[in-house]
């Protein structure tokens, strides 16, 4: 019965296009010249490089005649990923099947010399790729109208743009037998026509049979062809599934990590007074305040809110400028103001005080800000030059937290929806 049960599993896995199992790769970073020279001649006594591991135990299985998408942010694999799979780069630990013959594009350089012309790299790569010389004859014709760079196929292909490499790259991977087709990044190269040509060619392979697997960042494009997704992360695989469950994974993942501050330089009710301060004044305190006049960190959209500073002036001030400011983790300007704007001056302010900026509903939806908060002589410096009182940024964080009407972006504003059944009528009607 195990005999029967193993045989089974066997026949299942021939089944498969594609078989990874616990793939790993590992890259050597020699930081200067020689230095893998110098290991090898050491005869592993001692290493020179440091280890990068690009891919971790990777496991998943590609059916005959399945598209494939790889998606994830930039440096998470996904070029490692599919160099693997075309064979260009050899995995450290694991095991890689891909049965039947394959095609590639990689980059727009992958397999043509630079100093050939466009048709010598046609001949030289169908070469390559065991095609008799008849054929490769037979097929020039078609890639040449496919990349639509016939007037510069005699250059050297060193003169060809990006995207035209990319161009002649693809027209050849597509044209020569292949029964694996494995492509990286191309939709985000080529001009907008080109890049319908080449979706359309995709679409076509794969209602053939072909099996494909294709990364991109273009998330509406891969999920319009792609019968399943796989996401990485790090060089790890997160969810391989069908095509909107895996994007909306990914989607979700994308709003977490870009609303979120990972690592506040200071977190703390109680300032330190020593950055970008000038004499004139000090601030002791800034707190954010919920309903009720309760210090919170965390606060709802459409909750009141209320920003209360206090500080200490060492002499008179003629007429201060307080400024609040809230960016997102990438230092986009979410919103701000300043008692200047709003044509509100407090002349004369000496001593101990308290100002307060009051929110009746906050309207920035979920997400980590920084709250930059500061004291200047009048509104021009506060923008121009680095010379206030004091000032606080990037030192304090303030989280909102939204409900799922609230929507989506970085504003709320009150909406709500609603429907009408209208009687037939014309477009010239309005």
């Amino acid at each position: 019965m195990a005999d029967e049960i193993q045989n089974m599993q066997e026949d299942n896995a021939s089944q498969k296009a594609i078989v990874v199992k616990n793939l790993t790769k590992d890259y050597h970073i020699y930081s200067r010249r020689g230095q893998k020279l110098k290991e090898l001649l050491m005869m592993g006594r001692r290493d020179y490089h440091d280890k990068k591991r690009a891919l971790f135990d990777l496991s998943f299985e590609v059916d005959h005649g399945e598209c494939l998408g790889v998606i994830g942010d930039n440096g998470t694999g996904k070029s490692t990923l599919l160099k693997v799979l075309a064979g260009t780069s050899y995995p450290t630990a694991g095991l890689v099947e891909v049965r039947g013959l394959r095609s590639y594009i990689l980059d727009p350089s992958t397999g043509f010399n630079p100093d050939l012309s466009g048709r010598e790299n046609i001949i030289a790569k169908c070469s390559l790729m065991g095609m008799a010389p008849a054929q490769v004859r037979e097929l020039q014709p078609k890639i040449l109208d496919f990349s639509g760079i016939a007037d510069r196929i005699e250059h050297p292909f060193r003169t060809y743009s990006t995207g035209m490499q990319v161009r002649l790259g693809f027209a050849v991977a597509i044209h020569i037998p292949f029964d694996v087709l494995i492509v990286d990044e191309v939709l985000a190269v080529g001009d907008f026509l080109f890049q319908r040509k080449c979706i359309n060619a995709i679409r076509t392979f794969r209602d053939q049979g072909k099996t494909i697997v294709v990364s991109s960042h273009s998330l509406s494009e891969v999920s319009s062809f792609c019968d399943r997704l796989i996401l990485l992360n790090d060089g790890q695989v997160v969810m391989v599934g069908q095509t909107d469950q895996v994007i909306k994974c990914y989607v979700e993942e994308c709003e977490k990590h870009y609303t979120k501050i990972e690592a506040p330089v200071v977190h703390d009710e109680v300032l330190s007074p020593s950055h970008q301060r000038t004499e004139g004044a000090r601030i002791i305190e800034v707190q954010f305040l919920g309903p009720g006049g309760r210090p919170q960190e965390e606060f709802e959209t459409g909750q009141p809110m209320t920003m209360r500073m206090r500080f200490v002036t060492d002499g008179p001030l003629p007429d201060p400028c307080f400024r609040v400011q809230f960016l997102r983790n990438d230092g986009l300007l979410v919103q701000g103001i300043n008692n200047y704007r709003q044509e509100i001056h407090f002349l004369n302010v000496e001593g101990h005080y308290e100002v307060l900026l009051h929110y009746p509903s906050l309207n920035m939806l979920g997400g980590d800000y920084y709250a930059n908060v500061g004291l200047w002589p009048d509104e021009y410096q506060s923008f121009s030059a680095k010379s206030p009182y004091d000032a606080r940024e990037y030192k304090i964080i303030v989280t909102v937290r939204q409900k799922r009407e609230h929507g989506g972006g970085l504003a709320y504003g009150e909406s709500g929806f609603t429907l009408n059944k209208l009687e037939e009528f014309s477009p010239e009607d309005g």
